[in-house]
């Protein structure tokens, strides 16, 4: 079985200045999907595809592959017990395939914010046991095999 990993798609607002009186620029929000088709939906924005995040980042990515949305939405709902309501959590169904696209703060002992590729792959034979596919991309766009979230 072959996987592939959707694209990722940064969405960062212009920058724009407030009233008159204050000179200063409005805060700036980016937020990630993996609908292309934002891209024509949002006209104010920058929209950029990206396989890796800035070393400044102030987050990591979780791109999580899952074998239907009913797992999907039980992931999600489980992030969102644990994790502060600020992070985004997404479902995205691309070529038939469930993913789900999470920002998270980037753990103290990863060594830079990462995006992090994941799946259970299955074997068709043994319904229990499944392989964990873990791959990291740093600031420098190199892909590693890594287990970070184990």
């Amino acid at each position: 079985m072959r996987l592939y990993f959707p694209r990722i798609f940064r969405i960062s607002r212009k920058a724009v200045k407030r009233a008159r009186e204050d000179n200063a620029p409005a805060p700036q929000r980016t937020t990630y999907t993996l609908d292309p088709s934002a891209m024509t939906a949002i006209r104010a924005d920058v929209f950029d595809e990206i396989d890796h995040l800035d070393r400044n980042a102030s987050h990591s990515l979780i791109l999580r592959h899952h074998w239907s949305r009913s797992l999907a939405s039980s992931y999600l709902e489980g992030v969102e017990d644990v994790m502060d309501a600020c992070n985004s959590t997404e479902l995205f169904e691309v070529d038939d395939s469930v993913f789900t696209l999470t920002e998270r703060p980037t753990r103290a002992n990863w060594p830079a914010p990462m995006i992090v590729y994941v799946a259970e792959i299955y074997d068709a034979q043994n319904a229990i046991g499944a392989e964990h596919f873990e791959v990291v991309v740093g600031p420098d766009g190199q892909p590693e095999p890594r287990e970070l979230l184990g």
